[in-house]
């Protein structure tokens, strides 16, 4: 009987943990109207951050839209962080602006996690050892590009840094 009871938490646990790391928080209560607001709303930014990358790929899904669109706002409001969006690193994502909303995604999480590192080249390859494996488990690859399949290979083979700046 306590077994039965043991297992049973812990299935409900985790399942409380899973439905829990895919809830967006309430981004109607967060002002972004002051330097320190930007500052106050990085936990969230993190929070919206995992929403994005633990919930599929679907323009259709409401939830995902607002939650990309407090990203990008926050992204060109924070005195705090600076994001390079280079050509060089962009271009592979243009074709689908959910694509590029989740290397936006990538790079801010990979900048609070490492809020030392400044330099851009190391910025994007960090996002894009985020990105890739996401994007291949979740994205449509119908309408990937042939740099994008190449992008992806070098990602693979442990040749990113080459493959982007050669």
């Amino acid at each position: 009987m306590r077994k039965t009871f043991l297992v049973f938490f812990l299935f409900i646990s985790f399942l409380t943990a899973t439905s829990y790391g895919q809830e967006l928080p309430n981004l109607k209560h967060v002002k972004l109207n002051k330097k320190a607001s930007y500052k106050n709303a990085e936990l969230t930014i993190l929070k919206v951050v995992d929403y994005l990358f633990k919930t599929p790929i679907d323009k259709r899904n409401k939830s995902r839209n607002n939650a990309g669109q407090f990203l990008v706002d926050w992204m060109n409001g924070t005195p705090d962080h600076i994001f390079y969006l280079e050509i060089e690193e962009t271009s592979f994502f243009n074709t689908d602006s959910e694509l590029l909303l989740m290397y936006m995604a990538a790079l801010t999480k990979f900048s609070l996690d490492h809020p030392t590192e400044k330099e851009k080249r190391t910025q994007a390859l960090g996002a894009m050892n985020l990105v890739l494996p996401y994007l291949y488990q979740q994205s449509n690859k119908k309408t990937w590009t042939k740099e994008l399949w190449q992008l992806h290979d070098a990602y693979k083979n442990g040749k990113l840094k080459e493959f982007l700046y050669p």
